[in-house]
């Protein structure tokens, strides 16, 4: 099983908020190759990933100091056209936040988009990533193995879902009920 990148999540109290990161790839111009190719990749990823079953896609436009590459990836549990608005929305919101930079990232609710000069599309030498996010409030030393047993079960589901996600619930009489989801990226070669 090869998981480039799992998500989790547990519930955040700002999930439904936008969560950008502008990367330190550098600049580019208005007009310039490097925009017209951004433009590009805009104006078809929204439509290619959410018309994936796995709502996941990637994108290459452009060559050499020019070329942008992609990735969006939609929640496992919305339907195709929440999707395509979300990661239309995304670039939008991904130029506005980070005006004229070549690496950005913008996590909503409903998808992630990530676009780049780098080529952060190849796996080799990829050791993946896992993003956790969590509430941490009243989180004590003793819930970690409670954590640790939801994350660990619902990445598996996840892993072996078509979607690549999925969801969990444990309720406990001793325990505040945790609630998890987990979304898995395809490998990206």
């Amino acid at each position: 099983m090869e998981i480039t990148t799992v998500l989790l999540l547990l519930f955040l109290p700002f999930a439904a908020g936008q969560w950008p990161v502008c990367g330190n790839g550098g600049n580019y111009t208005a007009a310039s190759d490097y925009q017209i190719n951004l433009n590009q990749l805009s104006a078809t990823l929204p439509q290619n990933t959410s018309s994936n079953a796995t709502l996941f896609a990637t994108g290459v436009v452009g060559t050499g100091p020019n070329t942008v590459y992609a990735l969006a990836l939609c929640r496992g549990d919305i339907n195709s056209s929440d999707c395509a608005t979300c990661v239309n929305s995304a670039f939008q919101d991904a130029q506005q936040i980070c005006p004229f930079n070549k690496d950005a990232t913008v996590y909503y609710d409903s998808c992630l988009l990530r676009f780049s000069n780098l080529n952060f599309l190849d796996t080799t030498g990829n050791d993946g990533g896992i993003a956790l996010l969590m509430n941490t409030q009243n989180f004590t030393e003793n819930s970690r193995l409670f954590l640790f047993t939801l994350l660990s079960n619902t990445s598996q589901w996840a892993a072996d879902s078509p979607r690549r996600f999925s969801t969990a619930r444990m309720d406990m009489s001793s325990f505040p009920t945790l609630y998890g989801l987990v979304q898995c990226t395809r490998p990206h070669r």
